[in-house]
């Protein structure tokens, strides 16, 4: 048989893989990813973008929140993998320059990627579903984002 016939399911196989087992090479996005889904890094980071999309959107309330909602749900979904591929890819292209996964480069390249995770995430969901070009929410999701990501990887370090 040729070693092609095997591409595919191995490589289902590896994704289907649990993250922590990938988790010496992605540990800071992994770290990330495992604190953005708790209960009050969550509610923080909805009243955050709650405010932004409220301050730069000018629009009512009932609709902030709708927008606030539905873009942080498809962003928790489609986070919770991508936040982890992204820690992947910055691992890969990081290696050359040296320092390691624990490095504080990679700590702070892995938050920059989680932030941009977001950004494009969110950015995408009010492009398709409201109607805002992400040229009009790119630097305020860049903000309410940095603000988000910092509080989930903070708070867990001084409790």
């Amino acid at each position: 048989m040729k070693a092609s016939t095997f591409k595919y399911p191995l490589l289902l196989l590896f994704a289907a893989m649990p993250l922590t087992a990938k988790a010496n090479m992605i540990w800071p996005s992994l770290y990330i990813t495992a604190n953005y889904y708790t209960w009050y890094v969550i509610l923080i980071g909805l009243i955050i973008e709650f405010l932004a999309i409220k301050q730069f959107l000018k629009v009512n309330w009932r609709r902030a929140a709708l927008m606030d909602v539905s873009m942080n749900f498809i962003s928790a979904l489609l986070g919770l993998v991508l936040i982890p591929i992204s820690g992947l890819i910055v691992e890969v292209l990081a290696h050359p320059f040296g320092g390691g996964t624990f490095d504080l480069s990679h700590w702070i390249l892995d938050f920059l990627a989680a932030v941009l995770c977001n950004v494009v995430i969110e950015g995408a969901a009010l492009k398709y579903i409201f109607k805002y070009p992400l040229s009009k929410t790119f630097w305020w999701l860049l903000g309410a984002n940095t603000l988000s990501v910092i509080v989930c990887v903070l708070i867990p370090v001084l409790q």
